[in-house]
């Protein structure tokens, strides 16, 4: 498991720090925002559940990832997790925090909740 998690951390990582990618994860992540560095913030296309999703982005040498849901017809963002592998893909920190946040349509995690909600078609804002 280990491996496998290195090895999609690995890629996220050269995804998010190089901008490019090839044709299958550039549908794959689609870029949503960016951090104070410029880095890119990237929504997984591929795990979005109904309206829950999550956001990718460079944190050390590693990533973070962090999972949502989306209240999309009451215009609702809530935080559900919070996670940061290291470059190796190991589990450095794990918060399970939840809460309601405020949806901003112009941050990062509002981006992403506009594209999944567009996506089912049910837009609320």
């Amino acid at each position: 498991m280990s491996f496998k998690i290195g090895s999609i951390v690995g890629a996220i990582a050269i995804l998010l720090n190089s901008g490019a990618a090839i044709a299958q994860d550039a549908q794959r992540y689609v870029t949503v925002g960016h951090d104070k560095l410029g880095n890119d913030i990237a929504l997984d296309t591929r795990t979005i559940e109904g309206t829950r999703y999550k956001l990718y982005g460079i944190y050390g040498d590693g990533i973070f990832e962090t999972t949502f849901d989306a209240s999309c017809t009451e215009s609702r963002l809530f935080l559900n997790r919070i996670v940061i592998y290291g470059s190796q893909g190991q589990l450095l920190q794990e918060d399970d925090e939840k809460g309601e946040i405020p949806f901003v349509a112009d941050s990062s995690p509002g981006k992403g909740m506009q594209f999944v909600c567009e996506k089912i078609g049910a837009r609320g804002w």
